[in-house]
């Protein structure tokens, strides 16, 4: 969680808090990151050893390199594919690359509903599922292959409670304040009154 505190606050507005983080999970990513290891990493360690000559370093060095950094990129695509609970609302990052970003944002006034489905027998093995966040007209925030979606479903509703109850709070606060201040300027305009009416006297 420190870690993503780290990687995601220039996500968040001043004096928002990340409270939670719905990544999809490692199962969305096994095949591509098995894949890019096997044959961008192994294949060209094995051939090198098989072949250790000078040429051969550096064949198979630039194709080991090529499989690390593609191997990187897999991994930074997943690891940045998620939903960012605050206690403002919920954030919906979209990573596509080192240039290509996008981020939705919806706040907890205007969330509608959460709800998560899992289907087959490995989404309920290994707990993952669609994870979809309603919002007032047509928008909605949804994460794929979610991690723990019960869990995180629950994070979401337990952070917009908990939104709810500060802000009725708050507005408890101004509203005792606003009518403080009332009785005061009423107490101090009768007190004009009532020394007015005694002057003239």
């Amino acid at each position: 969680m420190i870690l993503d505190r780290i990687l995601f606050r220039s996500h968040l507005h001043p004096h928002e808090k990340l409270l939670y983080v719905v990544h999809s999970h490692w199962f969305a990513v096994y095949k591509k990151a098995v894949k890019v290891s096997f044959f961008g990493l192994l294949v060209p360690a094995l051939f090198f050893f098989m072949f250790p000559t000078e040429v051969s370093l550096y064949v198979f060095g630039i194709w080991f390199v090529m499989g690390f950094f593609r191997f990187f990129y897999e991994i930074t695509d997943w690891y940045f594919d998620v939903l960012l609970v605050t206690n403002h609302g919920v954030i919906a990052l979209d990573w596509n690359g080192f240039f290509d970003k996008s981020s939705s944002r919806v706040d907890f006034e205007s969330i509608s509903g959460v709800e998560y489905e899992k289907h087959g027998i490995l989404a309920n093995l290994f707990d993952f599922g669609h994870l979809v966040l309603g919002a007032e007209g047509d928008s909605e925030l949804s994460l794929h292959k979610a991690a723990s979606p019960k869990e995180a479903e629950e994070q979401v509703m337990h952070a917009r409670e908990k939104f709810f109850e500060e802000k009725g709070l708050k507005d408890e606060k101004v509203l005792k304040q606003i009518l403080s201040g009332m009785v005061k300027n009423h107490v101090r305009e009768e007190s004009e009154k009532h020394h007015g009416l005694a002057d003239l006297l």
